[in-house]
């Protein structure tokens, strides 16, 4: 299930003709053992994407193989040579991001 808060962030950030492939593509993403994405996965993709399909469905992708790869792009940004913790998200998506 697809979490209400990045229903409304695919609404805010998304193209009206590419909302409903962008809930699709969150709503089969799965990891790499054919378990389905949890919320927190589903917010960092919907993030690491900035609105363009074509990221979103790179980032559904990457779950197949490294889902940490997703909460790095999701949750952090890069400081030098660290990642830096901006974002939990195991909270919801903020309506104002």
């Amino acid at each position: 299930m697809i979490p209400d808060d990045v229903v409304r962030f695919i609404a805010r950030r998304f193209a009206p003709a590419e909302q409903a492939d962008a809930l699709v593509l969150l709503g089969t993403a799965t990891l790499h053992d054919g378990s389905s994405a949890g919320p927190r996965l589903l917010r960092c993709a919907s993030i690491a994407s900035g609105g363009s399909i074509d990221r979103l469905r790179m980032q559904i992708e990457t779950l197949k193989r490294d889902y940490r790869d997703v909460i790095v792009e999701g949750e952090y940004v890069p400081v030098g040579a660290q990642l830096i913790r901006v974002r939990n998200f195991n909270q919801p998506i903020p309506d104002d991001a």
